[in-house]
């Protein structure tokens, strides 16, 4: 079955946003959260603002909501961003799974900022390297996410501050003096469950913020210009020592001192 959108209404703004009857509020809210930070990511990225739609989709409809044809549906509402649609879409859930704790307001903007900057990224013309180790996308995707809390909404630190109370022991270095699992040591498997990767999440969370406590954003654009190009394989160790590179001198023994890296 297709997303009934005939049965939701629109806000009259530049951007299409999509909402059941009586989540006009809400709706308007999100168009704002994702204006502003379109705005910021605009000045960070030097990239226009992608061209994109927003659907708040009520309870009832979410197994209906457009994804992308190899991604199933998560029986876990959260926000998505999906090129099922033209033009793309940031899918967002009336209701939030509570598998990601208490729904805050920074939490929520928190993860339409994830989303956002996953479309910016997307939105970029260069190219990608061909095969490359999963947490070099996804610490992009955090670093971006976590500095327009900090700036827009002056969250202090994390956002997910009760999940990274939840999940202390995540952060416990075992005698090898890492964490069980480590930012670049995760990957994804059809069997990984989804706590597991939320654990991961939190990880690279923590990963952006010690770094925006340490160094000014613009690493993250600097780190795109070297990572954004025509090239083959990269592993783990080429994306770590292209990161230490936009840190300074110090970089390379800064990431090695992070328990969880």
């Amino acid at each position: 079955m297709l997303f009934p959108y005939e049965h939701y209404e629109t806000l009259a703004e530049p951007l299409t946003v999509y909402y059941p009857a009586g989540e006009e509020a809400r709706a308007r809210w999100a168009y704002q959260t994702i204006e502003k930070a379109g705005q910021a990511l605009t000045q960070l990225l030097g990239q226009p603002m992608p061209e994109l739609e927003i659907v708040l989709v009520a309870p009832a409809d979410w197994s209906l909501a457009p994804h992308d044809e190899e991604a199933d549906q998560d029986e876990y509402p959260h926000p998505y961003w999906t090129e099922a649609t033209t033009p793309p879409s940031i899918v967002i859930p009336a209701e939030v799974d509570l598998i990601f704790g208490e729904m805050t307001q920074e939490k929520l903007a928190y993860m339409l900022y994830h989303e956002l900057t996953l479309a910016f990224v997307e939105a970029d013309l260069r190219p990608w390297p061909e095969e490359y180790p999963l947490w070099a996308d996804e610490w992009q995707l955090k670093f971006a996410a976590l500095w327009l809390s900090q700036c827009l909404d002056h969250v202090q630190g994390v956002v997910n501050k009760d999940l990274h109370e939840q999940y202390a022991e995540i952060f416990e270095p075992e005698p090898d003096g890492k964490t069980p699992d480590t930012v670049r040591g995760f990957d994804w498997y059809e069997d990984t469950s989804p706590e597991a990767y939320l654990c991961y999440e939190l990880l690279l969370e923590q990963f952006a913020a010690d770094l925006l406590a340490t160094y000014s954003p613009d690493i993250l654009p600097r780190f795109l210009s070297l990572y954004r190009r025509e090239q083959a394989t990269l592993l783990s160790e080429d994306v770590t020592v292209m990161l230490a590179s936009v840190l300074g001198p110090d970089g390379a023994a800064w990431l090695e001192d992070r328990v969880y890296f």
